[in-house]
Formats: C-alpha cells, structure tokens, sequence
C-alpha cells in the first residue's frame, strides 16, 4: 500500500468515527424566557405537573429558560421551568423545577426530570 493511499484510509476511518451524525445533538446556551406569562410556557408547566403527580395542582410558572437543540435558532428546545404547585393532599405550597423537551411546539413533548430545586 502506499503512503497515499494509506493516508487516504485512515482519514476516512477518522471521518466516519468523528461523524457529525454520530455526535450528540448541539446544545445552545439556556436564555432567560421573557414573557413567563405566555400560554404556552404556562401550558407546558401544567403539562409537566400533570405527568409528574396526581398529588400537586398546578399555580403557575414563575421563571422559564429555554435552550435550542441541534440549531441555537431552532425551535427544537429544552424548557426549564420553576413551577409553584400545591400538595392536593396536605397543606403548603411548594416550588419545582422540571426540564421539558419541546419538538416544533406542536409534537408531543418529553419531560426529561421534575424536583425540587436545591
């Protein structure tokens, strides 16, 4: 073999192991949401407390991030939200943050983690 096509070898295995495709999606930095008052970041709260408990009730959110996924000016985003909600069950008022996966704001979203912050 010789050494150019030995070069040209080994660059395509790098190419297809350093592959794009292969990489995890781009994560854009988190931005502060503007308008937590918006439908539908107040929505999207509601649907998280609904997936996570049937023991809380939904107030409202409070603060929103959102983060683009794949394209900073995509609309495929992270959603962190802080979220006042009630204990159906007992008394007392409490905060939670949940990371919500939005696809195109119109595809079924995917809520990645809901706690209480720290």
């Amino acid at each position: 073999m010789t050494t150019c096509s030995l070069l040209l070898t080994v660059a395509a295995v790098v190419s297809a192991v350093v592959s794009p495709s292969a990489a995890e999606p781009y994560l854009c930095p988190w931005r502060r949401v503007a308008h937590v008052d918006d439908p539908f970041i107040q929505n999207l709260g509601k649907w998280a407390v609904d997936q996570q408990a049937a023991s809380l009730r939904f107030d409202k959110v409070e603060a929103a991030k959102a983060q683009g996924v794949g394209e900073c000016t995509s609309i495929t985003r992270n959603y962190e939200l802080i979220i006042d909600a009630a204990n159906r069950v007992g008394p007392g008022d409490d905060k939670y943050k949940a990371v919500v996966y939005v696809i195109n704001r119109i595809q079924p979203q995917k809520l990645v983690s809901f706690e209480r912050p720290a």
